[in-house]
């Protein structure tokens, strides 16, 4: 069974065709059918016809060492899809989609500074109270933040880490930044349970956008009251959360070459 087929029914064909598109990004602009069935699980045979009615239509292409590249009309599509949307617009369809399946409040937050503050958020059946657009809190302090450090480089973490120090004698600092590079790179989620203060849990996947400034880092999480959050809907969240990613960060990294900052 290919990657693909495992997914919940729909268009087979469709779905296929798309993942193929998906395989395609900055660092891997040419790609071999070869390459494509490795990554899709699809077979050889499967692959070349799906390739090859993509290139029939226009959203692939050949090059003279017999890769593939996307062509005119994906690169087309993708700019009506884009053009004049910042970030915020272009995930929010995916933060209703996931807060009305998971039932708990889903939201947007970005990197300023040394904080970490809520742009966009959409309630589910389990709303989070006192937690409006706006919010600010400490990286350290939140899921959100701790998934936007496991992001970082370790230069960058250091450099966090000793800026908290400064002005806080939190000890347990460093040690929620370490489980969440942990938590980032196994499991490719971070989850803190009985953060500020004891009361909410959360699922968090950070997100990066690449700029001459040195780029900006996102989070996306999912979280409430802790005593209302069961481990099913908190699993769920993650496995909604973890889909997400590949889906929204090709957009931003495609963004800054389409948007004026």
């Amino acid at each position: 069974m290919s990657k693909i087929e495992a997914k919940k029914p729909g268009v087979t064909a469709l779905a296929r065709g798309l993942a193929i598109l998906r395989c395609f990004d900055r660092r891997r602009a040419e790609l071999t059918v070869s390459e494509i069935a490795r990554r899709t699980g699809l077979s050889q045979p499967t692959a070349w016809r799906l390739c090859q009615t993509l290139v029939d239509e226009g959203y692939l292409v050949r090059t003279p060492q017999t890769s593939l590249r996307v062509g005119a009309a994906a690169l087309t599509l993708g700019f009506a899809a884009i053009q004049g949307l910042g970030f915020p617009e272009i995930a929010l369809p995916y933060l209703r989609d996931i807060a009305g399946r998971v039932g708990v409040t889903t939201s947007l937050s970005l990197k300023q500074g040394d904080d970490i503050v809520s742009i966009e958020a959409c309630d589910g059946a389990l709303p989070t109270p006192n937690q409006p657009v706006g919010w600010r809190a400490p990286l350290f302090a939140v899921s959100s933040g701790l998934a936007v450090l496991a992001r970082m480089s370790e230069a960058e973490r250091e450099a966090a880490a000793q800026t908290w120090a400064r002005t806080h004698s939190d000890a347990t600092a460093r040690t929620r930044m370490a489980t969440a590079v942990g938590q980032l790179r196994d499991q490719g989620y971070v989850r803190f349970d009985g953060m500020v203060e004891g009361q909410f849990s959360a699922v968090a996947v950070p997100l990066w956008q690449p700029g001459p400034d040195g780029g900006r880092y996102w989070a996306i999480s999912c979280g409430g009251v802790r005593a209302q959050l069961s481990e099913d809907r908190l699993t769920l969240a993650s496995e909604a959360l973890t889909r997400v990613v590949p889906i929204l960060e090709p957009a931003l990294e495609a963004m800054p070459l389409l948007l004026v900052p």
